[in-house]
């Protein structure tokens, strides 16, 4: 009898076991919500039911990309190509995001896609990490990349979420509550700045805590063409979807 409630409950604790997922797994998803969130955007108003679900499946996108920049720091084996590839990748998708949701090619400074916050978050770590400095140099090198950052789609909320992913990484507790202090700084940004779309949506980046702790610190299959492919779909995707609006509407 003892060894058959042994037996029932390992599988009782197995059957409730958090699922594994790897890197590649998790990016996918955050790439998936990605479309799903700039479909809506470009092809749906603002207000309809079927736009808020896709924005609100949308919110998980960013922390997620935040939190695997953040692990691409502490993995990768060429920091200054890792740099440079994110660079390249921005720069390459300022026009695409441009094109896609209306905005002037030339504005850089006004607005761009989310590859340029993600690029000054790794250099943010990067230079907090590396640099022998005071901390108060650093934190205003922190500040500076911040800064910078305000242009792209999550701005410096993006930054500070790769920053406290990679510098707490060690200690789960502080990433996460440091996460959630970013969190709502981002709740809060919709007091000052506005958005078309309502503040009740912003919460929803939570969701990404749950598929984030299934993560199993694997990174699945690898190889140029994944390593490049997360960051050139970014581009792509934008293009496409901006060429399909302009069919839809000369139909």
């Amino acid at each position: 009898r003892g060894a058959n409630r042994m037996t029932d409950t390992k599988q009782t604790a197995c059957a409730f076991a958090r699922p594994a997922l790897n890197a590649n797994t998790l990016k996918l998803i955050a790439v998936l919500a990605m479309v799903l969130d700039h479909a809506a955007t470009v092809f749906l108003p603002d207000t309809a039911p079927a736009a808020l679900f896709f924005h609100a499946v949308g919110q998980i996108a960013a922390p997620i990309m935040c939190f695997f920049i953040a692990e691409g720091y502490a993995h990768t084996s060429n920091l200054k190509k890792y740099l440079l590839r994110l660079f390249i990748a921005a720069v390459i998708s300022h026009v695409p995001y441009a094109l896609c949701f209306k905005f002037t090619v030339w504005e850089f400074w006004y607005v761009t896609g989310v590859l340029w916050g993600l690029f000054l978050g790794l250099l943010a770590v990067t230079l907090w990490k590396k640099l022998r400095a005071p901390i108060l140099v650093r934190l205003m090198l922190l500040g500076l990349c911040c800064l910078l950052a305000y242009p792209a789609n999550w701005n410096y909320i993006a930054v500070l979420w790769i920053f406290g992913f990679a510098v707490f990484r060690e200690s789960p507790k502080k990433q996460w509550v440091f996460f959630g202090l970013i969190t709502l700084l981002y709740i809060a940004q919709y007091f000052v700045y506005g958005s078309t779309l309502p503040v009740w949506l912003r919460p929803f980046v939570l969701l990404c805590v749950p598929l984030l702790l299934c993560y199993d610190h694997t990174l699945g299959r690898r190889n140029k063409f994944l390593q490049w492919g997360y960051y050139l779909f970014y581009p792509v995707h934008l293009l496409m979807l901006a060429a399909l609006r302009e069919i839809f509407t000369r139909l």
